[in-house]
């Protein structure tokens, strides 16, 4: 009696299954649909008083004990205060949190707290600034799919005012986001990862925030 031996179709797609579940084939993200765009902003005004030209910018703020720590959060506030620079809308200066701590005792101060009574007087006298800029990271990701919180506030230091804030939550497993991102990433050439994998960029950590940091700056109101 001859052996049994199996087909070589069959051999052929068994071996085909066996790969194929070893690896998780990547979804490619499609190129037609919507785009995300920021919708929870606020504007007292169209356009900046031109004798607003001088903008301070705080030290970062976090929502929770979990993002005290985090080594990206440096990152992150580079970052920011580049795309913020970028927009031309103002000349900005940074304060850190040793020179923050000098003047009030504190090395941050939120937005969404009350303010030390003098502490607005202090940066307009100090550092001759118009404005602050305040901005909280209510949440990060750095893992896959990257995602980041931002809730940004620009206030006068004459008056107090609340001029512009963003409340926003970019998550790269939303498609939306993602398209969005990925425009930005091509507009603005990030790095050579296009080409062998079109989805690198959306995870990369600080890629994907300073494209969520251009989207946000890019809603102040205009110069």
């Amino acid at each position: 009696m001859r052996p049994f031996r199996f087909p070589n179709s069959l051999l052929l797609a068994v071996s085909t299954l066996l790969v194929a579940g070893c690896s998780t084939p990547q979804v490619a993200l499609p190129e037609i649909g919507p785009r995300f765009k920021p919708a929870n902003i606020y504007r007292a005004v169209q356009k900046l008083p031109p004798d607003f030209r001088r903008v301070a910018i705080l030290p970062l703020t976090t929502h929770g004990e979990d993002l005290t720590d985090s080594a990206h959060l440096d990152q992150v506030q580079r970052i920011l205060e580049e795309e913020l620079r970028k927009t031309r809308r103002f000349e900005t200066l940074s304060i850190n949190r040793t020179e923050l701590s000098r003047w009030i005792g504190r090395r941050q101060v939120s937005a969404s707290e009350p303010l030390p009574a003098d502490f607005l007087a202090r940066i307009r006298t100090n550092l001759v600034a118009d404005g602050v800029v305040f901005v909280r990271v209510h949440s990060l990701r750095v893992y896959p799919p990257v995602s980041i919180g931002l809730d940004a506030r620009l206030v006068t230091t004459s008056t107090g005012q609340t001029l512009w804030s963003a409340d926003e939550t970019f998550d790269a497993g939303d498609a939306d986001v993602a398209r969005a991102a990925r425009d930005y990433f091509r507009a603005h050439h990030t790095g050579p990862s296009e080409l062998g994998d079109p989805q690198a960029d959306l995870r990369s950590p600080a890629r994907f925030t300073r494209y969520a940091a251009q989207a946000v700056a890019e809603t102040l109101p205009a110069r």
